[in-house]
C-alpha cells in the first residue's frame, strides 16, 4: 500500500464439514431412502462396494457406516478393523430390516438425525 501498511488477508470462518454416512451392501430401495432423508437432513450418502469401502472411510471420514449383514458377515473382523479405525458407528442391516417399511424408516431416521446433530462427537452408539 502507499503508506507503508501491508495490505491485510480477510479470514472467512470455514463451515463445519457436511456429516456422510456410507451405505455398503444395502438394496436399492432402502439406499433412496436414505439419499431422501439425507437431503432433508443435510447429511450426505454415499454408496460403497466392498472393494472400495476401505479407502472411501480412510479418505471420507463418515459418521456412520450402513452396512448389509451379509456383507459384514463375509469378513467381519475386517469390518471391525476398519471402522475402529475410522472411527465411526458401524450399523450392521438384516434383510428383514432393510425391507419391511416402517423398520427401515426408524433405522433411517435414527441414524440420519443423530448425524445431523452431532456430526464430530467421535464414536457412538447408534442401534450397533
Amino acid at each position: 500500500m502507499e503508506d507503508g501498511t501491508k495490505p491485510r488477508k480477510a479470514v472467512v470462518p470455514s463451515a463445519p464439514p457436511i456429516p456422510l454416512v456410507i451405505v455398503a451392501g444395502c438394496p436399492a430401495e432402502f439406499v433412496a431412502v436414505c439419499r431422501e432423508v439425507g437431503a432433508r437432513l443435510g447429511v450426505a450418502v454415499r454408496e460403497c462396494d466392498l472393494r472400495s469401502l476401505r479407502p472411501t472411510i480412510a479418505a471420507s471420514q463418515p459418521y456412520a457406516v450402513v452396512v448389509a449383514e451379509e456383507l459384514y458377515r463375509f469378513d467381519a473382523a475386517s469390518f471391525d478393523a476398519v471402522i475402529r479405525q475410522a472411527p465411526a458407528s458401524l450399523v450392521r442391516l438384516d434383510r428383514r430390516e432393510a425391507s419391511d417399511d416402517a423398520a427401515r424408516r426408524l433405522i433411517i431416521d435414527a441414524i440420519f438425525e443423530s448425524a445431523a446433530t452431532e456430526p464430530s462427537s467421535g464414536i457412538r452408539s447408534i442401534l450397533t
